[in-house]
């Protein structure tokens, strides 16, 4: 018979056990690395990138003369789902990820990345240069902590041709529009003409047709054409249908243009820079556009532009949905070199390697403001100005297969209204039914 355990005897055992799991629990922590690096110690990283080539054009020469005994070995970035993705990194073990924002937050929900935040306060790393939009995406993708840096981010702005608005008397756009405010704003330039000659009001940036810009529209002011938990479309409510009406407006008045063709037609054939559309939509990299336009075509006459923010939401005018991080750094929690790793990602995103990088552009803005290239010329404020909308749990309800469909619907219905075949409610009501019933049968497929 086993010998009865006194009390002093059971406290100290459940100090020991607690001491365990204690010690357990912070192994199993995404802690910073417990080591300082030795820049004379050889070591090998293997870091995932896009390329091996642009990994090296990019960033690799530099980190060698950097850290010569560092020997670095190039990932690819795999491809396919999320959890694909995840399997796959899991079989390769990079040390140090390149990553998108949805593959950064899943890898931080499992405790594949490691926690930043001791390594920054140890090393006395200054976020402060930093777009303080770019670090609050971040920690937002961390559920609250930062498991990755960003050298660069992305964001729409509106350019528009200040030469066309002084001509047809408009006045000038202004930061924080409404979608509304801004289509009225095209509705005042003449649409007569031949298609060869004529203006437009605006241009957007990915809008493919109506139902896009309608959706650009709704989003900005924090609507979703599905509900919180991804059951029900809701594209029927008030609120939709002002945007409906509001686009439709704009488009029967004949100001707006639609890109078509590829990015060769349409860098080719693009009519802002030809003094042909008042406002277009688009990112930091247009800029570069802009100015390779009026360096290769000789009689081209200098286009006199500015840019504002773009439209956000009047009841909550400093946020946009319209930011978004495509190459976040972050280190592997199962990397067994994490000093090192720590060393390359915390250089990536140094003022150091800012200032070098200031001298090109690459089509991204950099987050510290201070070296973002040709901002002694061009407006960068309206890339800075708004801060990042709360994430909604529907964005990503639905698949791609879903989306499609649905918008094949709705741009069938919306095409009947424009040709005067339906009214836009019906149209709409239509979008609401038949796209309830394309969500469920969708639904009913992914039910296991």
């Amino acid at each position: 018979m086993p010998k009865p355990i006194i009390p002093h005897r059971a406290a100290a055992l459940a100090l020991i056990a607690l001491s365990i799991a204690l010690i357990a629990g912070c192994q199993g922590e995404r802690s910073g690395p417990s080591e300082t690096f030795d820049p004379d110690q050889p070591v090998k990283l293997k870091v995932m990138f896009s390329s091996s080539d642009y990994f090296y054009q990019r960033y690799g020469n530099m980190l060698i003369g950097q850290f010569p005994n560092v020997e670095f070995e190039v990932i690819e970035q795999p491809s396919g789902s999320i959890e694909e993705q995840k399997k796959a990194i899991l079989a390769s073990q990079p040390d140090v990820l390149l990553l998108s924002s949805p593959l950064y937050e899943a890898l931080a929900e499992d405790g594949a990345l490691m926690d930043l935040e001791p390594a920054i306060e140890r090393d006395k790393f200054d976020l402060n240069g930093i777009s303080p939009s770019v670090t609050e995406l971040l920690r937002e993708g961390g559920s609250g902590k930062l498991y990755g840096l960003a050298p660069e981010f992305s964001t729409s702005v509106l350019y528009y041709n200040k030469d066309l608005f002084n001509q047809y008397g408009v006045e000038l756009p202004r930061d924080r529009m409404s979608w509304d405010d801004v289509l009225k704003l095209a509705q005042r330039f003449p649409s007569e003409g031949t298609e060869e000659e004529r203006i437009y009001g605006f241009e957007p940036e990915s809008a493919q047709g109506l139902f896009d810009l309608i959706l650009d529209a709704g989003t900005a002011i924090g609507l979703t054409p599905i509900s919180v938990d991804g059951s029900n479309i809701v594209i029927a409510s008030d609120s939709w249908k002002k945007i409906f009406a509001s686009v439709m407006q704009a488009y029967q008045s004949n100001v707006l243009h639609f890109p078509s063709g590829d990015i060769v037609e349409q860098f080719r054939n693009d009519l802002f820079t030809k003094g042909r559309v008042a406002i277009k939509e688009n990112e930091f990299f247009y800029y570069s556009t802009i100015a390779d336009k009026q360096r290769t075509e000789p009689n081209s006459k200098p286009l006199n532009f500015d840019v504002a923010t773009v439209p956000v939401d009047p009841a909550n005018p400093d946020v946009t949905n319209a930011l978004s991080l495509n190459s976040i750094f972050a280190v592997s929690n199962h990397s067994v070199q994490k000093p090192a790793a720590w060393e390359v990602v915390k250089y990536i995103n140094s003022e150091d390697l800012a200032k070098v990088e200031s001298k090109t552009m690459n089509g991204q803005i950099p987050v510290r403001k201070d070296y973002v290239p040709n901002k002694e010329i061009f407006n960068i404020e309206p890339f800075f100005a708004l801060k990042p909308a709360a994430k909604r749990s529907s964005d990503s309800a639905a698949t791609p297969e879903f989306k499609q469909a649905f918008k094949e619907l709705a741009s069938n219905e919306l095409h009947l209204v424009a040709d005067n075949a339906k009214s836009l409610d019906e149209a709409i009501e239509t979008i609401q039914t038949e796209g309830q019933q394309l969500l469920d049968s969708f639904l009913l497929k992914a039910t296991p």
